[in-house]
């Protein structure tokens, strides 16, 4: 039986980590650093009809401050933030070979009140419990693209580089119907192969 994208995509976001990690070797090699500034973690999934992307960044390479907005100037900031990352087509744009189009993003940061977890957004600005300021905070894009040969997209070009000068390094997994491999991306070599090494 065929796994479905998103049946594939809910694996990877298990348990935190990368559910595959225990079941291939190639990821179970890779260590996912616990929140490194400069560095963003990104999943990607192939399937048959669909790509799917998980990208998880310290909100400061993205924002400039781990913590609830405190002024209009940065709730416009965190505004224009999540508005930038749903137009996830800008950011990851894919080998038009695949012919896929953007179906859904969703952004989840927690203490910024967006996502599934955050409050309700008459609260988004005011926390109820106020986070420490010496706290990390993390945000987490998820982005699926409809395709209809996503099989024959053989990369991504990933611009975040240029969106979030903070970003220095992209570690990015890859799972599909070609195999599995790990990719570290930087500013200088920003295009993500799709088939596995």
């Amino acid at each position: 039986m065929p796994i479905s994208s998103s049946s594939l995509i809910r694996r990877l976001l298990a348990a935190s980590g990368l559910a595959l990690a225990l079941a291939t070797p190639a990821f179970a090699q890779h260590d996912h650093k616990a929140h490194a500034h400069g560095r963003i973690e990104l999943d990607v999934a192939v399937d048959a009809q669909r790509i799917s992307l998980r990208m998880e960044s310290p909100l400061h390479d993205l924002l400039g401050f781990e913590r609830a907005p405190r002024s209009v100037a940065e709730r416009g900031r965190v505004t224009a933030l999540a508005e930038r990352l749903r137009a996830a087509d800008k950011l990851f744009v894919l080998d038009p070979a695949g012919e896929c189009q953007l179906a859904d993003a969703m952004v989840e940061a927690p203490v910024l009140g967006l996502g599934a977890a955050a409050a309700p957004a008459s609260a988004a600005s005011t926390p109820a419990v106020a986070p420490d300021a010496e706290a990390h905070a993390d945000l987490v894009l998820t982005a699926n693209f409809d395709c209809r040969k996503a099989a024959a997209a053989q990369h991504v070009d990933v611009r975040l580089f240029d969106a979030f000068p903070g970003v220095r390094t992209v570690a990015a997994q890859v799972a599909g119907p070609r195999g599995q491999g790990l990719t570290m991306l930087r500013k200088a070599a920003a295009r993500l192969p799709l088939a596995g090494k």
